[in-house]
């Protein structure tokens, strides 16, 4: 137990700068669950009523990475209420590096130091008090890399956010079968930051989906308190208290200020925390609703685009597939990728009218309804946009032409000046693709 809470108090180290020695800081403390087997998915809830700077409110701590809200002095990305999501690397002594793949609108990527190196992604989201925050963290492996994606839905108001996606070499493991929350405060020196401030969050809904599909929640769950090592809690180590809420049906964490433990930790520092009662069996989710697809074509490439509701399931994957006139599919592309909203797919269509259908499939693993729009084909063909053309003589500068203008089977083709006429113009078409003009 010991070495597992060491290491989820130096997850915060990062993003928290040097901890303070000799200080008064509020306690570090942990919330810990535990689940039967590795996961794809970690969702989490939650909700902070009490803050002050330099707070750090973990919700997820997974196999090599955190994410959480942060409250710092230090505004300089745009807001002193930030987003924060971070991977450690492998083995950055071996080169062995986690990267950035994807980074939302306003989030900032850098590399981090110190007890462990890695990457970090830090937005301005400028979260709000009292209102609950869902958390996803949504895994999946893609040509040798382990990507990770963090999500963040605002409960007042509904709105998704994606806000960074990371990457690591693949690995056996997803996202490994543990999760944890933490609190800090990270400086205890400058009075304007201390321990005598009240920090409090709520936590519920902590699931786990299985790599079968399957929701799993916690077996069990306990909190600690980190102790008063060489005196940084000073006068608030025992500033801490925990436990659950049966009106906000949550677990809770508080520290410093006037905190106190409750009573069922006698003299000690940690708790075994009791179940949620109204977790249920799986989360209450939403799924993902495509909004809007159009689609065109030209010179061989047929391209979609298409729009999602911000308010619903985040996008996970994407298909997208061209239907000819007797709905058989006769293209489609199909990706993961949370943030595509657009697929070029390239292959010759025959002069016609085409439909393009999009399904999208959310961090949840549930498709949407398809959703799907009409598109023309250039008239007669398409081969080169299906436009008329005329076929000048490079040598002798005339034109190719139907001899005097016939129609009948089997008419010369000749060369001629230039001319307005319809049978100076000819138009591609693919193999097999000729239609009656």
């Amino acid at each position: 137990m010991r070495l597992l809470l060491l290491f989820l108090a130096a997850l915060s180290l990062p993003f928290a700068g040097a901890r303070a020695q000799s200080s008064n800081a509020a306690p570090s403390q942990h919330l810990v669950y535990s689940f039967p087997s590795d996961a794809v998915l970690k969702l989490q809830k939650v909700k902070i009523t009490q803050t002050a700077y330099t707070s750090y409110f973990s919700v997820f701590n997974w196999a090599g990475g955190y994410a959480g809200l942060q409250h710092t002095p230090d505004s300089s990305s745009g807001s002193s209420k930030i987003l924060i999501a971070s991977q450690w690397d492998p083995n950055t002594a071996g080169n062995i590096f986690a990267r950035q793949a994807y980074l939302g609108a306003g989030t900032i990527y850098s590399r981090f130091g110190g007890e462990g190196d890695g990457a970090k992604t830090i937005n301005p989201y400028n979260w709000q008090l009292n209102v609950w925050y869902t958390f996803v963290i949504r895994s999946w492996k893609r040509n040798g890399e382990l990507f990770i994606g963090t999500f963040i839905q605002n409960g007042s108001t509904q709105q998704w956010f994606h806000t960074s996606t990371l990457a690591i070499p693949e690995r056996t493991t997803f996202l490994g079968s543990g999760s944890g929350a933490f609190m800090e405060n990270w400086v205890g020196t400058d009075p304007r930051f201390d321990g005598r401030f009240v920090r409090k969050a709520f936590f519920k809904d902590c699931w786990n989906l299985h790599t079968s599909g399957v929701w799993q929640k916690s077996t069990s769950r306990y909190f600690s308190a980190n102790a008063n090592d060489a005196g940084r809690n000073g006068i608030y180590d025992r500033a801490f208290n925990a436990g659950f809420d049966a009106t906000e049906d949550a677990h809770f964490m508080e520290h410093g200020g006037n905190v106190t433990p409750s009573a069922a930790f006698g003299t000690g520092r940690t708790l075994t925390l009791p179940d949620q009662t109204g977790q249920g069996t799986a989360p209450t989710l939403t799924t993902a609703l495509t909004t809007s697809v159009s689609a065109t074509y030209s010179s061989g490439n047929t391209t979609v685009n298409w729009t999602n509701s911000n308010t619903r399931s985040p996008q996970l994957s994407s298909k997208v597939e061209i239907l000819n006139g007797s709905s058989s599919v006769v293209l489609t592309s199909e990706e993961v990728l949370p943030q595509k909203r657009s697929a070029i797919i390239s292959g010759t269509l025959a002069a016609g009218t085409y439909t393009a259908r999009v399904t999208v499939t959310d961090i949840f693993g549930v498709a949407a309804a398809p959703v799907t729009t009409t598109f023309t084909a250039g008239s007669g063909g398409g081969g080169v946009t299906g436009n008329w053309y005329k076929i000048r003589n490079v040598h002798s500068g005339k034109y190719l032409a139907v001899e005097n203008a016939g129609t009948a089977n089997l008419a010369y083709i000749a060369q001629y000046t230039n001319g307005t006429g319809n049978h100076l113009q000819w138009k591609f078409v693919p193999q097999g693709a000729r239609t009656n003009w």
